[in-house]
């Protein structure tokens, strides 16, 4: 006989989250429904709701008909009842700017804007974040997206020197009390490309071209993304290829430029066999796809040669991975286990 293990509060939070995911997925629906898609009882969805009501995370709909009976009272899933704060840094035209949105549980954006600052630093991101929770108070997870990468805690590779050698995340972490995520604008967009282009079962290697950098690459394999042991995963410039990057004489020569793409797709179709490898520059387009599948198509046996594609927006993808990884500190991970005996 295999028996469930948990106590009394674990099995509870199992079925609030059973609940709200069925509203979360549905949007609405009445008890029987709920009990329907999750496998609980009537009762045990009527608690879970109650509950759920009194802490304002589920609202009541309007009564509907049901076959012979009374009315039944929908229940909809008030995904303002926590919101997240995304940051990230983008350059225009020599000025630096902290782009600020925030997002409800459903992803749903409800403000945005962009904040010109003369630098990067603890005290620009301290000014956005303190402003947003005086207009959000509901914020309760913080996502930074920030070139770089983040190493026991401390940002060791940084576009911004005085972020070099800090631990961000726990300043941050320490100062307001709630959840921060730090990720690098490569490893946000491949998973947001994945879920946009629902591709999230696949493995996904994504190179990026920056216009005047060295590229870098975020990889997703089985539903989620792969940093490495320190996070150094996908620092494909270091991969010795013998290519100048970020020269304006390889952008500007078509054969040279999808001859150096080429290479470092096959690099990395030789070592991780992608399902997908998903290409962005903003000097890139069409010719250069194909050209680049063409010589990958030569160059690797048939098992190892993998499906190429081009991401038409690199900002809807980097946002996107934000938003996933941000509302991901929210989401309550538990799971009852089997037990054989």
């Amino acid at each position: 006989m295999q028996k469930i293990g948990g106590n009394a509060l674990v099995i509870r939070e199992v079925n609030m989250n059973l609940v709200r995911q069925v509203l979360k997925e549905h949007g609405q629906a009445t008890k029987r429904q709920i009990a329907a898609i999750s496998g609980l009882s009537v009762v045990t969805v009527g608690t879970v709701l109650q509950l759920l009501e009194a802490q304002h995370e589920v609202l009541a709909g309007e009564l509907v008909s049901s076959s012979g009976g009374r009315p039944a009272q929908q229940y909809i899933y008030n995904d303002e009842y926590a919101l997240a704060l995304i940051l990230y840094t983008h350059e225009e035209r020599d000025v630096t700017y902290i782009h600020r949105t925030v997002v409800t549980l459903a992803g749903r954006t409800l403000f945005e804007d962009n904040t010109a600052v003369s630098s990067i630093d603890l005290a620009a991101f301290e000014a956005v974040i303190d402003s947003s929770l005086q207009m959000y108070s509901p914020i309760q997870a913080i996502g930074l997206g920030l070139p770089g990468a983040e190493v026991d805690g401390l940002m060791v590779v940084s576009d911004y020197e005085a972020l070099r050698g800090v631990p961000v995340a726990e300043h941050f972490r320490q100062r307001y009390g709630k959840p921060v995520v730090i990720e690098n604008d490569v490893n946000a967009a491949v998973i947001g490309y994945c879920r946009r282009m629902k591709e999230e079962t696949a493995s996904v290697v994504y190179l990026y071209f920056p216009d005047r950098f060295a590229p870098g690459a975020g990889i997703f394999i089985g539903g989620k993304l792969y940093k490495g042991k320190r996070g150094f995963a996908g620092e494909v410039a270091n991969i010795p290829l013998g290519i100048a990057w970020g020269e304006g004489g390889l952008i500007a020569s078509f054969d040279g430029l999808t001859d150096a793409i080429a290479k470092l797709a096959v690099a990395v179709s030789s070592v991780l066999n992608p399902d997908i490898v998903v290409l962005y520059g903003s000097f890139l387009n069409e010719g250069h796809l194909k050209a680049v599948g063409d010589k990958c198509s030569t160059a690797l046996p048939y098992p190892a040669v993998p499906r190429m594609r081009m991401s038409d927006d690199f900002a809807a993808d980097y946002i996107q991975g934000m938003i996933v990884q941000t509302l991901g500190t929210l989401e309550q991970r538990l799971y009852l286990t089997k037990i054989e005996g």
